[in-house]
């Protein structure tokens, strides 16, 4: 696997590799439409937001690729760079949305990903 996760579900993992996130505990009694999105440290959106549906599983799997990911630069003499990842749920029956609190983390807390550089570009 790709990404590593730690107990508060921030992520790190190297530009351009491929991975998944598993969101795990969701209501089985309804088909969620289950975002993903990721912010850089401005705020500003990287790559398009992922949805899937929950098909009234407990579980779903976001398969990131390598050229999504690729999107997750690292500036020049940089170590790492940090990003910023929500998970929302959404209920069209009952108009509710809900971004998730993942893993450890608390209301005001924030997810990140923590991206090395490439080492090797490799091909797909």
């Amino acid at each position: 696997m790709a990404f590593k996760v730690d107990k508060n579900a921030n992520i790190s993992m190297v530009q351009g590799d491929s991975g998944t996130i598993v969101i795990e505990g969701l209501n089985t009694d309804k088909n969620y439409a289950v975002y993903f999105a990721v912010q850089d440290k401005n705020r500003e959106p990287v790559g398009d937001e992922i949805m899937l549906n929950s098909n009234n599983s407990a579980n779903v799997i976001f398969h990131l690729t390598g050229s999504y990911t690729d999107a997750f630069t690292v500036p020049r003499g940089a170590s790492c760079e940090t990003y910023y990842y929500g998970i929302k749920i959404c209920d069209s029956n009952s108009n509710i949305e809900d971004t998730l609190i993942l893993a450890d983390s608390d209301i005001g807390d924030f997810n990140t990903i923590t991206v090395y550089p490439k080492k090797v570009e490799g091909v797909s």
